[in-house]
């Protein structure tokens, strides 16, 4: 099995933070196509849509709803990792 591709957490957390994939866009410095081609593979690596069509937004599937607390975590502590110390 192949790794998986860790930079899609940050991915992730900043799609289901903003909710819209141009948001998420802005908020990493990436195009809005880098985004959905990104979203894409994400769809593809969970299995699940995670986030679809309503109306004019998208709303997170209960899989996303799921996953949303704990990735949001996981890419704070990565974060907080590799911020430099005060020693």
């Amino acid at each position: 099995m192949a790794r998986p591709d860790l930079n899609l957490l940050v991915t992730l957390d900043a799609l289901l933070s903003e909710g819209s994939v141009a948001g998420a866009a802005r908020r990493l410095r990436l195009s809005p196509s880098a985004m959905s081609r990104a979203l894409a593979r994400l769809r593809e690596a969970t299995g699940d849509p995670l986030l679809v069509r309503a109306g004019r937004g998208l709303v997170p599937t209960p899989r996303a709803v799921e996953l949303r607390d704990r990735v949001g975590i996981l890419v704070e502590e990565a974060e907080g990792r590799f911020a430099p110390s005060n020693c």
